[in-house]
Order: structure tokens, then C-alpha cells, then sequence
């Protein structure tokens, strides 16, 4: 299983950045600056089921090199509480020999606002400011139009399809929001991605990774969302569960994504004109954002 936010992910997140060199601020990449710091972080209050909250500082190796990306020497990276103007250094660590920063263990809050500033010498300070959302949740979570058949390619596989349907319970101001589906499956341990089919009618964004990215304008009040699926799974492998996270998101959180997944679509059209990808870094590039999850579930029904 696939931890979200990997780090492949973080670095084709820099890399396209780096290639548009847009941001929200108007700040540009000439060719004759030197690199500058990027901080990808989407913050949240717990690790969600998958990963707990990181920090990940990188500087580009050359100003023209948009693959090949480093931790600088000596950075430092601090994060503060607004409301309590408390601040903390954060202890860089290392996972498959790749650098990150991590919170310590309950300081991250829902509804609090946070300031995060980095430094390594010989390059700009970065700095940025983000919230925790208090998150909306999800009700009337429900499963139809199950449908099991055998593969006509193979044998030892049944194609599944089903829809679910449920409704967004927004709490105050939410507007923005990431759902993400993942399934249990009989005999396996861990849960499993899966992506919804998107019809013509639906407008939101699908991430460029997992899921898809919602602006409550574009839903229809008091109607709920429904989205079709179709899977696979082994004869003793069947599908139990399935999972849908709410994370209710910051507006930096939803510019940033959504820009970059339309980014990576015009990437593929040489005619079409290239996306900004919004950037909140001060001084540097990248994101600082936040959000909330609020996870439901249901099983098959028998």
C-alpha cells in the first residue's frame, strides 16, 4: 500500500513548479538567480491513517535542473503556533534515506493557525503562514449498483462496480475539500487506493495522485455527491469495506493542488497554455497548507 504524499510525489510536485516557475506572488525563476528554497507541507492533526504530518525542504541542484532535487546542508526549520505564539525547531529525519521534518506527538490542533520559516545558508530565508481547518464531516454513506463478474481477460479475477452516495455535512465556512477512496479487502492487511470514474457533468478536479479536489460551489445544495467505482479483486480476495476521507482543506491547499494537476494535463497538449502553479512561499517556492480529516466507512452489503 501506497503511503499518500509519498515522496516521488513530493519531488514531481517541485519539478513541475520548478518547470512553470509561476507562482501566486508573481515571483519569477531567471536564469541568472540563484536556486531558492522550497517547502512542501499540508499540515493536519493526526497522520490520518497513513502518514504523519512532514516537512520537506528542497533546493533545486542548478537553477535549469527540474529533476534532481536535495536537502540543503544545516537548514533549519521552526514552526509557531499563533495562537500561543509558541514556537518549535523541528528535528529533520530521514526515511528511506530521504530527509523530512516531523512534529512532535499532539502539537498540531485543529482550528489553529500556523507560521513556518526555514533557513539554510548561503540562500533566502522562506516563510509562510497556514490553518488547521475544523473539518466537516460525511453522513448517509451508502453503497448500490453492485455488480460482480468474471474478467474476460482473466480467469482469476471479477470486475467490480458499484456507486457510492453521501452527503457533506459543512461545518462554518468550509468551501473547500479533498475526498479520498480506499478499500479493505478479505485475507489482505492493508487498505488500498482506488479513484472514482469522473462523467462529464461532475465539476471537480482530479488530483493529480488520489482523488479528487471539491469547491462547494460547484456542489448542488441538497443533493448528495454519488460516484461510480469498478474495481478488481482475486476469488479470495473480496472486497469487504470501503472508505471514503473527507479532508476538509485550506484554500492554499486547493489552489495548489488543483493548479498543479491542471498543470500536468497542459503539460500533455503542446498547444495549450501553460497553468500557474500557486505557490505561498515567501521568498521561496512551494506550499504550506492545512486540512482536517473526517473518515467513514461501510461494508458490503450481503
Amino acid at each position: 500500500m501506497k503511503n499518500l504524499f509519498l515522496y516521488s510525489a513530493v519531488v514531481l510536485a517541485i519539478g513541475v513548479l520548478m518547470m512553470s516557475s509561476g507562482c501566486e506572488t508573481a515571483l519569477d525563476l531567471p536564469t541568472n538567480t540563484r536556486p531558492k528554497l522550497t517547502i512542501i507541507s499540508h499540515l493536519s492533526p493526526g497522520s490520518s491513517g497513513w502518514q504523519e504530518p512532514r516537512v520537506y525542504v528542497f533546493v533545486s541542484q542548478s537553477v535549469s535542473d527540474s529533476s534532481s532535487f536535495e536537502t540543503p546542508q544545516n537548514v533549519e526549520v521552526e514552526v509557531t503556533e499563533l495562537e500561543s505564539d509558541h514556537s518549535i525547531t523541528l528535528t529533520q529525519s530521514s526515511e528511506g534515506g530521504e530527509p523530512y521534518f516531523g512534529f512532535p506527538k499532539n502539537f498540531l490542533k485543529e482550528g489553529f493557525s500556523y507560521t513556518i520559516s526555514a533557513y539554510s545558508p548561503g540562500f533566502e530565508s522562506v516563510r509562510a503562514t497556514t490553518k488547521i481547518p475544523t473539518p466537516s464531516t460525511i453522513s448517509n454513506l451508502s453503497i448500490s449498483g453492485i455488480t460482480i463478474e468474471p474478467s474476460t481477460k482473466n480467469d482469476f479475477k471479477d470486475i467490480v462496480r458499484y456507486s457510492l452516495s453521501f452527503d457533506i455535512n459543512h461545518i462554518g465556512a468550509n468551501q473547500y475539500y479533498h475526498l479520498v477512496f480506499y478499500n479493505q479487502y478479505a485475507g489482505l492487511p492493508s487498505r488500498y487506493l482506488v479513484n472514482p470514474e469522473l462523467t462529464d457533468d461532475q465539476p471537480f478536479v482530479a488530483h493529480y495522485d488520489f482523488g479528487i479536489l471539491i469547491d462547494k460551489t460547484d456542489l448542488i445544495p441538497g443533493q448528495p455527491l454519488q460516484f461510480n467505482f469498478v474495481d478488481w479483486v482475486l476469488e479470495n480476495n473480496e472486497l469487504r469495506r470501503v472508505f471514503v476521507e473527507l479532508r476538509t482543506i485550506t484554500k492554499e491547499y486547493y489552489k495548489y493542488h488543483s493548479t498543479l494537476a491542471r498543470q500536468l494535463i497542459v503539460r500533455q497538449d503542446p498547444f495549450a497554455e501553460p497553468v500557474t502553479i500557486f505557490n505561498n512561499i515567501e521568498g521561496g517556492y512551494g506550499n504550506f497548507s492545512g486540512f482536517s480529516p473526517d473518515v467513514s466507512s461501510s461494508y458490503l452489503p450481503q
